[in-house]
């Protein structure tokens, strides 16, 4: 996957968004936001997109503040387990949803709120527009590399629709 662009003084008016995707390769569902940044990158190396990158973590935490530094948007992409789950249905999170999840939740108990706040104090520049998708799992235990065919389904559709809409020029991510 690839990593930040780098703005030059001909392109300082253009956003840089970041499209991460989170998740563990190897169990199933869990793999969803790896799947959407997989096929999101496809997407962007068929028509690219002035100022939009890729990148990818089997963690987050802190990590999440290294990925998301510099950037003006963001979105991120993660599996979500719920106890009434519907496998594909696609969440849309804020910060402070997420204080619970595996990857969202970092070293230490760490939260996406806190690693924004702990790098906004310390002068780290982090997106003030971002855009946070679960998408709800069937099974996220079973030793496997491959989707469940809803989630697989949510995870095209999510790429696609997250494509189109930073194409079409979205001020806003969410």
């Amino acid at each position: 996957m690839s990593e930040h662009a780098v703005r030059t003084k001909n392109d300082e008016s253009i956003p840089r968004t970041v499209i991460v995707g989170l998740g563990n390769p190897v169990r199933g569902d869990d793999a969803v936001g790896l799947r959407v940044a997989e096929l999101f990158e496809e997407r962007l190396r068929e028509a690219p997109l002035k100022g939009v990158t890729v990148a990818t973590s089997t963690r987050a935490g802190l990590e999440i503040v290294e990925l998301l530094a510099g950037t003006d948007r963001a979105v991120i992409v993660d599996c979500l387990a719920t106890p009434d789950s519907q496998p594909g249905r696609v969440r849309r999170l804020s910060i402070a949803d997420c204080a619970g999840s595996a990857r969202l939740v970092g070293a230490h108990d760490l939260t996406i709120a806190d690693a924004f706040a702990l790098a906004r104090s310390t002068g780290v520049p982090m997106p003030a527009d971002v855009a946070i998708y679960g998408i709800e799992a069937e099974d996220r235990q079973t030793i496997e590399e491959r989707l469940s065919p809803a989630v697989e389904a949510a995870a095209a559709r999510l790429a696609a629709e997250l494509y189109e809409r930073l194409a079409a020029g979205v001020p806003a991510l969410h």
